[in-house]
């Protein structure tokens, strides 16, 4: 991963990520350079050991609406490296501003089942710095290691930093058309009382899931839901059918506006997985998209 690793003595507060997090949009210290293709990013890893605690999985299963099996749900494992990529974003040697960037992707491969009370070892590092037609696209990789050093999981997430590269002068592909979508297979509802449930669980206290003020104060019609949330309460669907060694890929697309009552459609996919959508009930444009696939 990288040329060292920096071994943390524990995960960063949540109130510790929002101030540096907000300290990086400041005149004086921000640094919102423009990145490029060969800008340098940190060649160091993260490391964090920790111990899957059963009380938080317990109230993260209650948030999300997963039964707890007592193994580690899929989209837990980006909740445990999301300090560690935080950490690694907010620090003073990272070459942009993690506020106001946007987390477009995750890729989440478990390779066995994980269960509650399990040593972990984690280490994340950044790389694959690449242009997008709205920015540079960049990803942040987590390792999980067992005691015996083997790895039983990885985490890549993908963030976009918004800029201006050479591909925004081409022309914008022109967007897939879609059927209208039929009923769906089930609703999902949430709200702000939910959401702020889901960050003092998740550690991800952003002020655009806080408050409609905090939404409204990054150019939100009021506050939005965490991807990651809506990324995990759409497994309902599938719940019982997900195998122990898969992978979990998710695009998120239009954010959640608080409060919402989302529409969700699974279909299962050629290789035994599933694809599952969370989509605007009125407009029917995609919040999140999902597919496990079988190992």
């Amino acid at each position: 991963m990288g040329e060292n690793v920096t071994i943390l003595s524990g995960p960063p507060s949540s109130l510790g990520i929002m101030a540096r997090g907000l300290r990086g949009i400041l005149p004086v210290v921000g640094k919102q350079g423009k990145l490029k293709a060969e800008t340098r990013l940190p060649t160091r890893s993260v490391g964090l050991d920790v111990t899957v605690d059963a009380d938080r999985v317990t109230d993260y299963c209650d948030v999300v609406g997963l039964n707890n099996t007592g193994e580690v749900p899929i989209m837990y494992l980006y909740v445990l490296s999301f300090p560690l990529i935080m950490d690694l974003f907010l620090a003073d040697d990272f070459p942009a501003a993690a506020v106001g960037s946007v987390h477009v992707e995750n890729t989440i491969t478990r390779r066995r089942a994980i269960a509650i009370g399990e040593r972990l070892s984690l280490r994340t590092s950044v790389g694959n710095l690449r242009e997008h037609r709205k920015g540079m696209l960049l990803d942040f990789v987590t390792e999980f290691l067992d005691e015996a050093g083997e790895s039983v999981a990885s985490e890549v997430s993908t963030m976009l930093i918004q800029q201006r590269t050479s591909p925004s002068d081409e022309p914008a592909p022109e967007p897939p058309k879609q059927a209208k979508p039929g009923p769906p297979d089930a609703y999902l509802s949430v709200d702000g009382g939910l959401i702020r449930r889901y960050a003092s669980v998740s550690g991800d206290r952003n002020p655009i899931h806080m408050s409609p003020l905090g939404g409204k104060a990054f150019g939100f019609p009021s506050s939005i839901a965490h991807g990651a949330w809506t990324a995990a309460a759409i497994l309902r669907l599938v719940e019982g059918r997900i195998p122990d060694a898969a992978t979990y890929t998710v695009r998120f697309g239009k954010p959640v506006v608080l409060p919402a009552r989302i529409a969700l459609y699974s279909k299962q996919t050629d290789d035994n997985g599933w694809e599952i959508v969370a989509r605007d009930r009125k407009k029917g444009f995609p919040h999140v998209t999902g597919v496990v696939t079988p190992l």
